[in-house]
């Protein structure tokens, strides 16, 4: 006798699995890309009176920032992360002045920007990774349009700084470029003579320490009017020197003066033409020309009679 075996009974029943607690280690949440972001601060006052003004000013910049510019004409950009400080104090008015300051500066700081301006075509480059204090110095004098400075730096600086610039076109060729690395202390002296028409302005420094140092540039440019042709070198290892000259001559001002002296003549002779004694002068000279031209007139002719008569007095 054969039992029926229903066709759902040959399949394997599933069992239950177990639970099993695996623990997840906790992942911190992912940070957000922030915006580039700067602290900074400047305050100033004064603290002199009427007689000595007296100004003391400070001002920092900490944190990055970072732009670029695009146009038709030009493109830039420029990167900073750097921290910077500074206090600076001034004496004096417009005409004598001096002043004393401090600044700090460490961190990164590049940037390059190259286009046309006009009939012109520029190139900048520049990048810095330095720590460096300097201690700085000036005095200057003005007086009516003519006046000179001569300022002072003391630093200390580490780090590796580059640059290059070229300017090339109708304002005139302005190219050059420098390199330094290392440790090393310095200072640096220039002076600035400003005159109406022209100014000059040169430097020298010295540097010490385990660093190199190379760079040279030169200038011959025609701008607003003003020529200025210039100079500079330094060369550096372990010990460095370098030197600048620079010329600058304003040629519209020597066409103001030029003007002004034209003026000056021209209304001067105006003034001399109508003066009632030069006027009598000019009388006195013509009357005592006429009488001198005359006597002269007469005596050359009582002369040439004189010698015809001892001629005819002659026989041969």
């Amino acid at each position: 006798m054969s039992i029926p075996v229903q066709k759902n009974m040959h399949k394997t029943i599933p069992m239950p699995m177990p639970t099993i607690n695996i623990p997840v280690p906790h992942m911190p949440p992912m940070p957000m890309p922030q915006q580039p972001t700067t602290q900074q601060g400047q305050v100033s006052k004064d603290i002199g009176n009427s007689n000595i003004p007296v100004s003391v000013s400070a001002e920092y910049k900490t944190g990055t920032t970072a732009s670029a510019s695009c146009d038709s004409h030009s493109a830039s950009v420029a990167f900073d992360n750097s921290t910077t400080a500074s206090v600076n104090m001034t004496i004096g008015n417009n005409n004598v002045s001096s002043s004393l300051g401090v600044n700090a500066k460490t961190g990164i700081v590049a940037s390059a920007s190259g286009g046309l301006d006009g009939n012109n075509v520029y190139v900048n480059a520049a990048y810095s990774d330095t720590t460096e204090i300097h201690a700085t110095g000036e005095v200057q004098g003005n007086y009516k349009g003519v006046g000179t400075s001569v300022g002072v730096d003391a630093y200390a600086k580490t780090g590796t700084e580059m640059e290059a610039h070229v300017l090339a076109g109708s304002k005139g060729i302005d190219a050059g470029g420098s390199v330094s690395t290392g440790s090393y202390v310095g200072v640096n002296a220039s002076n600035t003579t400003n005159l109406r028409e022209a100014s000059v302005t040169t430097s020298a420094g010295v540097s010490f320490g385990e660093h190199f140092e190379a760079g040279a540039s030169g200038q011959a440019t025609f701008v607003d009017g003003k020529a200025t042709v210039g100079v500079s070198g330094d060369l550096a290892a372990f010990v460095g020197l370098n030197a600048d000259v620079s010329v600058t001559v304003d040629t519209k001002q020597i066409q103001k003066d030029a003007a002004a002296v034209s003026n000056a003549v021209s209304k001067e002779a105006v003034k001399l033409a109508n003066d009632p004694n030069v006027k009598k002068a000019e009388s006195t000279v013509v009357n005592t020309a006429t009488k001198v031209g005359n006597d002269v007139s007469n005596g050359a002719k009582k002369a040439g009679n004189d010698i015809n008569k001892g001629l005819k007095k002659i026989h041969f």
